[in-house]
C-alpha cells in the first residue's frame, strides 16, 4: 500500500499537516496513515520510575486514551479535507524511529510534519522532531509551517 503518513500531536501546526496531506493523498489516490507517537522524550525515565505501579498503569492508560482521541480528531479533520482511506497509528517510543519505522511498513512516499507541536508531555513535533526527520528519513519529508 503506497501511502502519505502524516505525524499529529493535535496541536495547530499538526492540524495544518494532517489538512495538507489529506489533500495531497486524494489527489494522488493515496492512502493516508495518520501516526500519534507518545514520546519517550517527554518525561524523563526517573519521573516515570517515581510513580507506583499502579500510577504508571494509569498515566499509560490516560496517555494512550489521549493518543486514541487526538487520532479520531485527525480522522475527521482528513475526511473533511478528502481522504478516503485512512488507517490510524499509535505507538509509544522514540517519536524519530517510531515514525520512520510507520513509514517504511505503510511504505510512505512521504512525511508530513508540522514545524512545532504541542509541548513536551503532549509532544509529538517538537522542531528538532521535524529537523531529525528532515535529516535522518530515506523519503521527503514535508514541514509545514
Amino acid at each position: 500500500m503506497s501511502s502519505i503518513l502524516v505525524a499529529t500531536d493535535g496541536s495547530s501546526g499538526a492540524d495544518r499537516a494532517v489538512d495538507y496531506a489529506a489533500r495531497r493523498a486524494r489527489d494522488a489516490g493515496l492512502a493516508l496513515v495518520i501516526a500519534n507517537v507518545i514520546g519517550s522524550e517527554g518525561l524523563p525515565e526517573s519521573v516515570i520510575e517515581a510513580f507506583t505501579h499502579p500510577q504508571q498503569v494509569w498515566l499509560q492508560e490516560m496517555l494512550a486514551s489521549a493518543s486514541a482521541s487526538t487520532l479520531a480528531r485527525a480522522r475527521e479533520r482528513a475526511r473533511s479535507a478528502g481522504a478516503s482511506e485512512i488507517h490510524l497509528e499509535s505507538e509509544t517510543g522514540e517519536i524519530v524511529p517510531a515514525l520512520l519505522r510507520i513509514a517504511q511498513e505503510k511504505q510512505a512516499e512521504a512525511i508530513v510534519v508540522g514545524k512545532r507541536g504541542a509541548g513536551r508531555l503532549a509532544g509529538l513535533l517538537l522542531g528538532s522532531i521535524s529537523q531529525k526527520l528532515a535529516s535522518l528519513a530515506p523519503l521527503p519529508v514535508i514541514v509545514i509551517p
